[in-house]
């Protein structure tokens, strides 16, 4: 009889030899065709669930054999897209699954961006369509379910820089971006600001927004933002020209004497207060700035055509300055 130890040797060759003989099954690809197709492994697919789907694709040999094969990483293979070649072999797949080298999706959210802009660089980053998402932004259903109270997302979308792989749901994904922007009214400095102005999240993207698409040059920030407050408590109009555009979507044409005169619930040249909502996703400098309205009395501001403006207390000092500033426009055309 074989002795103990005899046995356990045996049992071990064994183990080895059949292991060893699935490595070199894994390594064989099934297809000779290199050509490609995308995978998705959504949270909580099981081991066999993953087999499954690379099988009914003709993507591997057998279930069992690739089961087999993960082991290498303990059965834990990660979610997300996966690209894989036809001709790819059982361990080379699992190797990059293991790994974790899935499709990675960049999104950039950019300051002064509107949902329209957005919803084109969405699609145009593979995450989705873009009038699938300009849908999802206005269900009010999806919007409560984040705590948005406004009737889109627009302002709502925290600029920034974002990766999206597609084990995450696309709803979940934006949802992400406008919890980054509820975050930031969760610090203790911006509530008092607000509630020292009696103004709540919706107002402050508003202004924000407002602040964001006059003025690109941070200085200035401070002292829009002082024009729109002291107009609001004089009950004044906005006069705000970016609202306008917004408001008949005539994104990069310029103002003509109509639209000034056409009512949209953006055009702040035909009503007093606040406009509908925000205009565009603001940056957290211009937030900043709409709950730090520098100490001036400022009611008016003209462009300078060189990327800043000149500020006047008065409509006299201001029609001076508007003629000035046109006038040298018209020198340089």
């Amino acid at each position: 009889m074989l002795a103990i130890r005899d046995k356990k040797t045996i049992a071990i060759a064994v183990v080895i030899f059949l292991f060893s003989q699935t490595l070199i099954f894994a390594a064989i690809p099934r297809d000779s065709d290199p050509s490609s197709l995308n995978i998705v492994v959504k949270n909580g697919t099981s081991l066999y669930g993953i087999a499954d789907a690379l099988n009914d694709r003709g993507l591997i040999y057998s279930r069992a054999l690739f089961v087999l094969s993960a082991l290498t990483f303990r059965g834990r293979l990660m979610a997300g897209e996966y690209e894989l070649r036809r001709d790819m072999s059982t361990f080379e797949i699992v190797m990059k699954m293991g790994l974790g080298k899935r499709n990675i999706y960049t999104l950039k959210i950019i300051e002064g961006h509107n949902l329209y802009t957005i919803a084109n660089n969405i699609e145009r980053s593979g995450i989705m369509p873009k009038d699938e998402f300009l849908k999802l932004s206005t269900d009010k259903k999806y919007l409560e379910g984040i705590g948005i109270s406004s009737d889109s997302l627009e302002g709502y979308l925290f600029a920034d820089t974002y990766f999206y792989s597609k084990e995450i749901e696309r709803e979940k994904f934006i949802e992400h971006i406008a919890r980054r922007t509820l975050r930031f009214f969760d610090r203790n400095d911006i509530k008092e600001k607000m509630r020292s102005l009696n103004m709540d999240i919706h107002k402050t993207l508003t202004l924000a927004s407002m602040i964001e698409k006059e003025t690109r040059t941070a200085g200035e920030r401070p002292f829009v933002s002082a024009v729109f407050h002291n107009r609001l408590l004089k009950g004044m109009s906005f006069d705000c020209d970016p609202t306008v555009i917004y408001g008949t979507k005539g994104f990069g044409s310029p103002i003509r004497k109509v639209d000034l005169l056409t009512y949209t619930p953006y055009n702040t040249y035909t009503f007093k207060g606040y406009p509908r909502g925000p205009i565009c996703s603001p940056g957290a400098p211009s937030i900043v700035a709409a709950l730090n309205p520098a100490p001036v009395d400022y009611l008016y501001f003209v462009s300078k055509n060189d990327g800043t403006h000149v500020f006047s207390k008065d409509l006299v000092e201001h029609n001076k300055n508007v003629t000035m500033f046109q006038r040298s426009r018209t020198s340089k055309q």
